[in-house]
């Protein structure tokens, strides 16, 4: 089982040049139906936002967007760990 976001959040912050932020994410579950837009109830969940050395953002994680899980991260921190330099992915643009 996958690590909270939190202690991920804690081990990132020990990273040099690299700063971890969680904040409260909201992802809108509303479905488009022709032209027409059918509201959704919404979750929310905590959001993971990762700066790089250069104060970039490197990884931008929202837990409330479905089919989303903590092991991403992890296996993004893995990487980051082993070859000191991080992989620009699971960057969203809202």
């Amino acid at each position: 089982m996958a690590r909270r976001l939190k202690t991920l959040a804690d081990e990132i912050n020990r990273v040099p040049g690299y700063r971890a932020v969680l904040e409260r994410g909201y992802c809108n579950t509303d479905r488009k139906v022709g032209r027409l837009r059918s509201p959704g109830k919404g979750r929310w969940g905590t959001r993971l936002i990762v700066y790089g050395p250069g104060g970039e953002v490197v990884l931008d994680h929202n837990s409330a967007e479905a089919y989303r899980r903590n092991s991403e991260v992890e296996d993004w921190l893995a990487y980051l760990l082993e070859h000191g330099t991080h992989r620009k992915f699971f960057v969203f643009e809202d």
